[in-house]
């Protein structure tokens, strides 16, 4: 299965010649994963694991517990590559339970081992906490409550640890689907290139909402140019959006149908404008024989190729991975195949950053399968290996030292 036996996995680490990275997996600890806005379970993960990652050779070694923590469901890597970020999802603030408040936790990388040493954990000022993002400075993070439907900004202190929250934003209101969007959830947040505005997906409004982010204060402000565009309630639940490398166009997944939506970016106003819609509906996929029945599609994650021409989305309701090819002048997109996970439930996925492989991780099958990706097309060819990690959630990249 092209697996570094475990025992060799320890000293392997050790070792860092160039070209070399660590993967980081962030898990559901306390159940396996939601279905019905029910936890299922039990996890038997413990908290972060990290494997050793070699593109040259496509080898990547057997995870281990880089460390304990609980519901490290989201994670993301300082720009410095010193520390790592995780969200403290609380097992009793999902689905219908929304009444315990998460956590953000802060660590301290181990460069040469791979572990993690924690530096501090704060409260996340919100319920579910299922995402957080790093400024362009590397002075702040900013966090998803799901649950609450809100938003907050931590400052980051110079020895990584996280400071007091220095903004916050309770989204209001609700959509049209009355389970899922009585009210706010929002899903995620990410800053422009230019690291001026601030985007907030929010499930449970159908809309994407829009921020001027001040990086001296650290504070939220919505845009009075904009505060938000609504995504059409049938193609609604946005969840993900990523911005193009140079900020002029933004690309939205939704959870409930499978939507991707184009969105081009004012960047001097930082107003969003839909350009394109599309489903992402295999032919095989039969609507009435799914599990997820209010969410037949369960679409996870959107990530664009580093050479900015491909795009690929993840759907959990039939297990696939859809390829886009990108227009780099107009910013639209052209479906090119859409292929199978490997597995079940793909929750989320990531890029190398060579560009040479997408991983994709299966959380209700407990594994990550690595694609080979063809640079002239975007198309994927599964490898060989399977990478065992009981409910993956997020995997994020960090070169060996």
């Amino acid at each position: 299965m092209g697996l570094v036996a475990a025992a060799l996995f320890g000293s392997a680490l050790n070792a860092a010649p160039d070209g070399e990275y660590f993967v980081y997996y962030g898990t559901y600890t306390g159940f396996k994963y939601i279905a019905g806005g029910k936890p299922t379970g039990p996890s038997t993960s413990k908290g972060i694991y990290v494997s050793r990652f070699r593109p040259a050779t496509s080898e990547v070694t057997e995870p281990q517990l880089a460390v304990e923590t609980v519901n490290p469901s989201f994670l993301a890597v300082h720009p410095n590559h010193q520390f790592l970020y995780a969200v403290n999802e609380d097992p009793l603030s999902v689905g219908p339970y929304f009444d315990k408040s998460s956590n953000v936790s802060a660590f301290a990388v181990d460069r040469s081992t791979g572990k993690l040493r924690l530096l501090n954990t704060v409260p996340a000022n919100g319920t579910s906490t299922c995402y957080l993002s790093i400024d362009k400075t590397g002075k702040y993070v900013m966090v998803a409550n799901f649950g609450s439907g809100s938003v907050t900004v931590f400052p980051i202190r110079a020895d990584g640890s996280l400071g007091p929250k220095s903004g916050f934003d309770q989204h209001t209101g609700k959509s049209v689907e009355p389970r899922y969007q009585a009210g706010p959830h929002a899903h995620s947040i990410d800053v422009t290139p230019d690291n001026r505005f601030a985007v907030s997906s929010d499930l449970g409004l159908d809309k994407l909402l829009v921020y001027r982010f001040d990086a001296k204060t650290g504070t939220l402000t919505p845009n009075p140019d904009g505060p938000f565009v609504t995504i059409k309630p049938l193609s609604g639940g946005p969840r993900h959006f990523v911005f193009s490398a140079g900020g002029q166009f933004g690309y939205s997944v939704a959870e409930f149908s499978g939507a991707l939506t184009v969105l081009k970016v004012d960047e001097a106003h930082g107003t969003l404008s839909e350009i394109q819609s599309l489903i992402m509906k295999p032919k095989s996929f039969d609507e009435n024989k799914d599990q997820m029945r209010l969410n037949p599609f369960h679409s996870g994650e959107v990530a664009l190729h580093p050479s900015g021409k491909f795009l690929y989305c993840s759907n959990r309701g039939p297990d696939t991975v859809a390829v886009f090819r990108v227009d780099p002048v107009k910013g639209m997109v052209t479906p090119v195949e859409e292929v199978s996970s490997r597995g079940l439930m793909p929750r989320t996925l990531a890029l190398d950053p060579t560009g040479q492989y997408l991983f994709a991780a299966n959380q209700a099958s407990d594994d990550i399968v690595p694609f080979l990706i063809d640079q002239q097309t975007g198309r994927l060819a599964a490898t060989r290996q399977v990478v065992k990690v009981n409910s993956p959630s997020c995997l994020v990249f960090l070169p060996v030292q």
